[in-house]
């Protein structure tokens, strides 16, 4: 998921700054030009260290890269935000995970790509990969997920909407993250009005605790339970729309590379990949190890972003339970549909075109994502 919500405001810019400098130590030698380990691994095609850059702090959404390292393995620096250790399929490589928001400074995962060589595959939503295409192109290999998990979430004894176009006619403040794409289209589509956006969104569930009139994005894995949960003052369901059933149906977080970086370690992906369908099924399978590796590390980093067991133990449950983790429309799990991406391509270029952002002329879905380097053979099968 892409959670660069501006929380930087109650961190400060020189902490941000100064842990994103920590994250982004790496090695001297880029992804491209990397030296094959070899041997007889699973994972000989790769170079010794494989480096997977995510997009947020350390969180089950992000099992497919955590659960390639068995957490007795493990060695992690919470400094940097850095969690290593040898690839269960094959010992002889290492997998470096490293952590985003800010450990990088609260960057967008792109910029990481062509700041650091060192970095295989970041984690890149569909709608950043088509805006950034022409300066920064990527290409996603992997999705983690089929369904984005974003929302908009209100509380039901204030608001009762039967679809999303129901909030446009009432009297609500839609918080969002400013520079957020999809609510361009969603008032382009006239589900919401201009006039009741709110830019401000800073992370903080504040106002709907307060019983202020708001809509507010979050993630249905997450928000629901902590408002349930860690906030008494509020403490009961919500209700929400995932932003995807408007139309606005990107692929959030899928683990993409540079062109140039997929083209020269396609050997490396063509058995990186499938490890990480593998380790990302049987991180659904059984997902506690995981879950408390996870949770003992943020505790660890020991900043605002904490995932306890039992929250680890629900977004398993929703990411099961709404299918945010599934095969793809072809039964391989991790793959993307070519219409959906086809459409999306057109939608999210005709907005951009809309607001004077240039993407790469002549941009094709074939651009952005491959679905070359899965092994046809695993599925999720739920």
């Amino acid at each position: 998921m892409n959670r660069s919500r501006p929380l930087l405001a109650t961190l400060g810019a020189g902490i941000a700054v100064t842990l994103g400098l920590a994250g982004c130590a790496g090695s001297e030698t880029t992804a491209e030009n990397a030296v094959a380990a070899g041997g007889e691994g699973a994972l000989s095609a790769c170079p010794a260290t494989v480096v997977l850059q995510t997009n947020w702090f350390p969180e089950p959404e992000h099992s497919a890269a955590y659960a390639l390292i068995d957490p007795a393995e493990a060695t992690t620096d919470p400094d940097a935000g850095i969690y290593s250790g040898p690839a269960i399929a094959d010992p002889s490589i290492t997998i470096e995970v490293r952590s985003g928001g800010p450990f990088i400074g609260f960057q967008q995962s792109t910029a990481l790509l062509y700041s650091d060589d060192s970095i295989m595959l970041a984690m890149i939503d569909t709608d950043e990969s088509v805006k950034l295409s022409a300066d920064q192109p990527t290409k996603a290999v992997y999705t983690p997920l089929q369904v984005n998990p974003q929302i908009l979430l209100w509380d039901p004894e204030r608001y009762s909407f039967d679809e999303i176009s129901d909030i446009g006619e009432s009297d609500a403040t839609v918080l969002y993250f400013q520079g957020a794409t999809y609510m361009d289209y969603l008032i382009a589509q006239g589900d919401v009005r201009a006039d009741q956006v709110d830019g401000s969104f800073d992370g903080s569930v504040t106002r709907l605790v307060a019983d202020e009139p708001v809509v507010m994005q979050g993630y249905i894995t997450q928000e629901p339970y902590r408002l349930k949960v860690d906030f008494p003052d509020y403490g009961r369901d919500v209700d929400s729309f995932l932003i995807a059933d408007s139309g606005y149906d990107i692929y959030p977080a899928a683990w993409s590379g540079k062109p140039e970086v997929v083209e020269a370690q396609s050997d490396c992906l063509a058995q990186l990949v499938p490890a990480m369908q593998q380790a990302q099924i049987d991180y659904m399978d059984d997902p506690e190890p995981v879950n408390q590796a996870i949770s003992d590390y943020l505790v660890e980093i020991d900043q605002f972003f904490q995932v306890t067991p039992e929250l680890g133990a629900e977004i398993h449950r929703v990411m099961q339970d709404e299918g945010i983790v599934a095969d793809g429309t072809d039964g391989v799990f991790g793959s993307f549909d070519a219409e959906r991406m086809e459409r999306m391509t057109a939608l999210l270029a005709d907005i951009y075109a809309e607001s004077g952002v240039e993407v790469a002329e002549g941009l094709t879905a074939e651009d952005i994502y491959t679905n070359e380097f899965l092994d046809s053979s695993i599925s999720y099968g739920r």
